[in-house]
């Protein structure tokens, strides 16, 4: 009986161990860095199966490239990205400096130390009671299994059990097949293609506007979201322009904004070139109305393959960084994501509308000046706009954020109520909430919306 106890509590401490020693590092990140994964993680256990047939380096070696994997996927919450979207990301952003390099290189391998510690605890356990063996793990596996299946039932995004790779299975499978079914894309509505093209009266305006707002995500607090967007509501005041505000739903950062609302659909990029993306195309459809399509962004031409993917989309007319840069326009943004500054392209958008008035013209114009990171600004303004929110505990990037966003609407604003300014049909939309690391920040935006501001001449 004494001898039947002890193994029951070799088992139990054993399970226990299992359980803990891959996830623990994990909860402890979680604490200061938002993570996307469950409490337990099922691959680690059927890791720990290959134990006794494979050999040792290779079994640590596997251990700790999934470890790595788990932290990549777990981590790209903070982007709303999943994994081949981050991937995809990271091979277009500028090289990062060499401090930076260093800095994070030193970070991933003291996690891999941490990860090899762990393991090799758990491997010395398992000298004395064989627990790295399938025999000892099928009940835990079983119930994982059921855990993971009841939580992928209830679509809960925390749950007591995920599977990591199965998502990256996924993303793979539709890199390799690349269908075309809908049922391989999410749609989430278009505030842009309601705007413009489902609305009466749309369309009988011959300058019109779609401004996506770099990391414009929707407050939860209604002072701060009112204070950011009052530049804009101060054109009703003198009757030139009637106002309206909505929300509109959102996944994962800019290039998905983008399809978001130029075709209602959240899709992968390799997918722009299949038909039904031009026949559910916003660009394509006003050129159908009349217009003539242009597209500005103050970054180069080559960010996000965008000379590729917007003549797709029906781009007619293009104005990147390379053709500002013959204007000597001024540029703005930290060294990662520095362009030309959103201010001036406001001027350029308004007086390019005013060379032929009559014409049929529809903008698309992704800003760029509130990308983070930012380069602060500490003038009179900031310090009156940050004084009244400082109760809000936010950080510093956020306040710094929204008042650059702010700054961004009261330019445009007063710009159109300048006499002479055109008389154009805007719609101003977040892409995506600001990929902020902190949890308390987060939580000061909606996790599933993003605003907008339409204004629409009188």
């Amino acid at each position: 009986m004494e001898l039947q106890k002890q193994k029951i509590w070799q088992w139990l401490l054993g399970a226990l161990l299992i359980l803990v020693v891959p996830n623990i590092l994990f909860w402890l990140l979680g604490l200061k860095v938002s993570l996307l994964r469950g409490v337990f993680v099922m691959e680690y256990l059927l890791i720990a199966c290959l134990y006794p047939y494979i050999n040792r380096k290779l079994f640590v070696t596997t251990w700790v490239l999934f470890a790595i994997y788990d932290l990549f996927f777990s981590s790209t919450s903070l982007f709303f990205l999943d994994f081949l979207e981050v991937a995809h990301a990271l091979t277009k952003v500028p090289n990062m400096p060499l401090v930076d390099i260093l800095k994070w290189t030193g970070i991933l391998i003291l996690f891999i130390a941490v990860v090899v510690g762990l393991l090799m605890l758990l491997m010395r356990y398992n000298e004395k009671y064989k627990i790295l063996h399938v025999r000892f793990l099928w009940p835990l596996i079983v119930v994982g299994l059921v855990l993971n299946a009841l939580n992928e039932k209830g679509h809960s995004k925390r749950g007591v059990v995920s599977v990591p790779a199965w998502a990256f299975v996924k993303a793979v499978q539709r890199v390799i097949i690349k269908t075309t079914a809908k049922k391989d894309i999410e749609l989430l509505g278009s505030a842009a293609k309601k705007i413009f093209l489902e609305t009466p009266g749309s369309g009988k305006t011959t300058k019109e506007a779609l401004i996506l707002v770099e990391s414009w995500g929707l407050f939860t607090n209604d002072e701060l979201l009112r204070d950011v967007m009052q530049p804009l509501n101060e054109l009703s005041k003198e009757n030139k322009y009637t106002v309206k505000v909505g929300t509109n739903r959102y996944k994962y950062l800019t290039q998905a904004g983008e399809f978001r609302e130029l075709t209602g659909y959240v899709f992968h990029y390799y997918q722009v070139k299949d038909s039904w993306v031009k026949e559910n195309s916003l660009l394509v459809k006003k050129q159908q109305q009349g217009y003539h399509v242009v597209g500005v962004h103050g970054n180069t031409s080559r960010f996000y393959q965008r000379n590729i993917i917007w003549p797709v989309l029906g781009m007619q007319e293009m104005y990147f960084l390379e053709e500002f840069e013959k204007l000597n326009m001024s540029m703005c943004g930290h060294k990662t994501f520095r362009g030309v500054c959103d201010t001036a392209i406001n001027t350029w958008l308004l007086n390019t509308m005013n060379r032929q008035p009559e014409k049929k013209e529809f903008y698309y114009w992704v800003t760029l000046t509130t990308h983070l990171p930012l380069i602060e600004v500490h003038d009179e303004g900031y310090q009156k706009f940050s004084d009244k929110f400082k109760g809000l505990r936010t950080s510093e990037t956020i306040l710094q954020l929204a008042y650059q966003q702010q700054q961004l609407f009261k330019d445009l604003a007063g710009k159109l109520s300048k006499p002479g300014a055109p008389k154009a049909h805007i719609l101003l939309v977040g892409d995506h909430a600001p990929p902020v690391i902190d949890p308390a920040e987060r939580k000061l935006y909606n996790e599933q919306l993003v605003p907008y501001v339409e204004l629409i001449p009188n």
